[in-house]
């Protein structure tokens, strides 16, 4: 949608909702928040799921509240009296548990004037932003955000740190530890705009390539998965999803980097292959992995043993054992929920697999990473 479209549509929101409050005499310092499903990938998702939160704010809202959808219909905008902003975060938790989803929520400033709702209405945006450092599922007002900083240059000793870090890193949690690091002293002098973390985050995986492909002696191996893969930064709603999307680029990196040498060609399609597999651990199969990177399976098979000197299923096994560890180490979620989540249907057929990647059973390995 263009901005001048853009533009149109929210004033008609806006339009609507100052009628209601002149229609109505029971607003007292009328408010707006803006609602939204969280967690969801696509952006059919996103429109069911804030048309039915809108449908439930409608249904449960006294009468000083309005709830229409967004211009784009992936958000839900309330207008509600000040006064009643408690009720909102019991609503946010009902609502959550209602429909087994985060839904987070934004409030602005109360208006004097009818004419104030827009600024109340863009207050309630950038607290609704605040869930990017805060997490979702969450209700942030707007008088709780504190101001961005400014950064001067870009941090290029903080990316020469990182890059030693992942060289010398022995396994995915030195990898994660050390972009926490990263983001921990970028971020020392308190909270940067989301934009600016975006250009950061971008900035600092294509810097690391080049030292990569410096220290391989100038080749351009163009590991990253560039363009759209990239720029799918912007889409993620939290700082945490954004390390996890480096910590991924990163733990290829690092993969390829300790691999037996190929040709760079054959590099950059287990680079991609691998990225695929990160993304897509419980679906994952040669066959799907070799349509993404137009290969036929018996090919890219043994392009992962001459390259890697592992097998597409040692490499997919690794990947899901990982991910299993952080989910029985940092989620209460039922071992044998772990298990489905990584692709293992059979649980007993996963702690077998698990027990023999990582030394101790799936129950042992929860237990002694709750005591660490």
């Amino acid at each position: 949608m263009r901005m001048s479209e853009r533009q149109h549509t929210e004033d008609i929101v806006l339009a609507r909702l100052r009628s209601r409050w002149k229609a109505s005499a029971s607003f007292a310092f009328p408010t707006l928040a803006v609602w939204e499903p969280s967690g969801l990938a696509d952006d059919r998702g996103r429109k069911y799921w804030a048309a039915e939160i809108a449908a439930e704010l409608r249904k449960n809202a006294r009468e000083s509240c309005e709830a229409l959808l967004d211009e784009e219909g992936r958000r839900v905008v309330l207008l509600f009296s000040w006064p009643a902003k408690d009720a909102l975060e019991t609503m946010r938790c009902r609502l959550s548990r209602q429909f087994d989803l985060p839904v987070s929520a934004g409030a602005g400033l109360p208006a004097s004037r009818p004419d104030e709702l827009p600024r109340s209405y863009r207050q309630a945006l950038q607290a609704l932003d605040g869930k990017f450092y805060r997490g979702v599922g969450r209700l942030i007002c707007y008088h709780e955000l504190g101001g961005s900083q400014r950064l001067g240059e870009y941090p290029v000793a903080l990316e020469k740190g990182l890059f030693e870090r992942i060289r010398q890193a022995p396994d995915a949690a030195s990898v994660r530890a050390a972009v926490d690091d990263y983001y921990d002293r970028l971020l020392e002098e308190g909270t940067l705009d989301r934009p600016m973390i975006d250009e950061l985050t971008i900035r600092l995986l294509i810097g690391l390539e080049k030292r990569m492909d410096a220290e391989a002696g100038g080749e351009n191996v163009h590991r990253l998965n560039r363009g759209r893969g990239l720029m799918s930064i912007v889409k993620l709603e939290t700082l945490a999803e954004v390390k996890a999307y480096v910590c991924e680029q990163l733990q290829g990196l690092r993969i390829l980097e300790t691999a037996p040498v190929g040709g760079s060609g054959q590099r950059a399609i287990i680079r991609q292959s691998i990225a695929f597999m990160e993304r897509n651990y419980e679906t994952a199969t040669l066959h799907s992995t070799a349509e993404q990177v137009f290969m036929t399976p018996a090919y890219l098979s043994g392009l992962f043993k001459n390259c890697t000197g592992k097998t597409f299923i040692e490499q997919l096994t690794d990947i899901r054992i990982e991910k299993a560890k952080a989910m029985l180490k940092d989620t209460l979620l039922k071992n044998y929920e772990v298990a489905e989540k990584v692709g293992y249907k059979d649980y007993r057929y996963f702690s077998q697999v698990f027990r023999k990647k990582v030394g101790v059973s799936p129950s042992e390995y929860r237990e002694s990473a709750s005591m660490t």
